[in-house]
């Protein structure tokens, strides 16, 4: 079966509508997408999301830390998932994923020099691999991509975000470093150590990882209590 482009087909695509992610979704067969790029502290933080599966999709993996968008990340290669059911992820992140109608993730590296600064991740609604044309566009809209995500990251770092706009536009995620640093100094214990708890604690709650790190800057969880 041919594929079928994101023109084609009854509603009409309004790139303005998803930012920085409009080319992704205007220009390639995905149903979603999400660009997220590496912070000045080393942290993959979220640029642009285009709906609530997509920045769920990124907020399983910064709780797992794994995932195609962490595997393109590191690898600084492309992770193409053609069919979510039958990949070798882990159930932790295929299963929600499937529960939320996700049957094919694509992930690409945002390179600037020889340096990886990002991700751009893709999903759709059905399985099925890139076509070719697809895959190569793909690939030149996550290069062309990489500056302008970047500029919007360094622009939401500077401007605050108020709480209900997180739950759909996770920005920085300010609360997340923040909640990191507190939990440090509760426990007397390296960042790196203090991020591991969190999203355990995330996991094992049930809990999105933003929602717990509000908690913890709001200071009705403290982990000295917890440990």
């Amino acid at each position: 079966m041919a594929e079928r482009h994101p023109s084609q087909g009854a509603h009409v695509r309004h790139p303005d509508r998803w930012g920085l992610c409009g080319p992704f979704m205007t220009q390639l067969p995905v149903s979603g997408a999400l660009l997220s790029v590496v912070d000045r502290h080393g942290h993959r933080a979220t640029v642009r999301t285009t709906d609530p599966v997509a920045a769920r999709w990124d907020e399983l993996e910064l709780e797992l830390g794994a995932g195609p968008l962490h595997d393109a990340m590191v690898d600084s290669r492309p992770q193409l998932v053609p069919d979510v059911a039958h990949s070798a992820m882990t159930p932790l992140l295929a299963s929600p994923l499937a529960r939320l109608g996700v049957r094919a993730l694509f992930a690409f590296p945002l390179i600037m020099g020889s340096a990886t600064v990002g991700v751009a991740g893709l999903y759709r609604n059905r399985p099925g691999a890139l076509s070719a044309e697809s895959l190569s566009r793909a690939i030149a809209l996550a290069r062309s991509a990489t500056v302008p995500a970047v500029q919007e990251a360094l622009r939401l770092a500077e401007s605050e975000v108020d709480t209900d706009e997180r739950e759909t536009r996770p920005g920085l995620r300010r609360e997340v470093h923040q909640a990191t640093g507190m939990i440090s100094a509760q426990l007397d214990v390296s960042t790196t150590e203090a991020f591991a708890r969190l999203r355990a604690y995330a996991i094992t709650t049930n809990r999105s990882i933003s929602a717990v790190s509000l908690d913890v800057v709001a200071r009705t969880i403290d982990f000295l209590d917890l440990d």
